[in-house]
């Protein structure tokens, strides 16, 4: 309870209006949505590339309902990481924490926008694995698996240990259903936030990695 209270304010949902063209050959806006997490007081916000692919105007929701209009400072698509920014400054942002010191069993808690319309949902679990490799359609990301309830809406929102840290950013899960037809359950996968920062640090500098 208490680091929801502190904390979901650092969270917001991000809303990517892409043009595309539809069966017809007519160009139409197609609307996704995510999540992402304030890194700074000035409005950076980090959230997964594809949360943003193809976008032709993002706007970022804080936790007070306000909207904004978000830039896209920069990207690396093969991590699947980006950088946004929105005006103003003053903004409760995030605490960063050590993803290389996390152990299996820790606990963990996600907060995002799943299916875009639950918005600032609390999902708690633990860290089942770490060091996996995920592919997501491109190049294999090393990702830590967890337990806790991931889905659609909540990509690029953050992972927190339970001191209120940034320890993952949330990006993928596995769903469905096995060859053999049983149910996959419980399956998130994490990207860790220092592998995340390693990206950021130059996007932040350089527009790019």
């Amino acid at each position: 309870t208490q680091l929801y209270e502190r904390y979901a304010p650092c969270v917001v949902g991000v809303l990517n209006l892409s043009a595309v063209t539809d069966l017809y050959g007519k160009d139409t806006m197609q609307a996704s949505t995510g999540s992402g997490v304030l890194l700074t007081g000035d409005g950076e916000i980090l959230t997964n590339y594809h949360v943003v692919k193809d976008c032709t105007q993002l706007t970022v929701t804080l936790y007070d309902g306000t909207e904004h209009t978000a830039k896209l400072l920069g990207y690396e698509e093969d991590s699947d990481i980006a950088l946004l920014k929105i005006d103003g400054s003053g903004y409760r942002h995030a605490r960063l924490g050590d993803s290389d010191r996390l152990r299996i069993g820790t606990e963990v808690a996600a907060i995002g926008n799943p299916l875009g319309d639950l918005d600032y949902s609390l999902n708690v679990g633990y860290i089942s694995a770490k060091d996996r490799d995920v592919d997501l359609d491109g190049p294999s990301i090393r990702m830590m698996q967890l337990d806790a309830a991931i889905n659609p809406g909540n990509s690029g929102g953050p992972l927190f240990d339970m001191d209120g840290n940034v320890i993952g950013m949330t990006t993928a899960k596995v769903s469905g259903t096995t060859e053999s037809g049983v149910s996959i359950e419980g399956l998130g996968f994490a990207i860790p936030i220092n592998d995340v920062m390693r990206v950021v640090y130059d996007l932040q500098r350089y527009g790019r990695v």
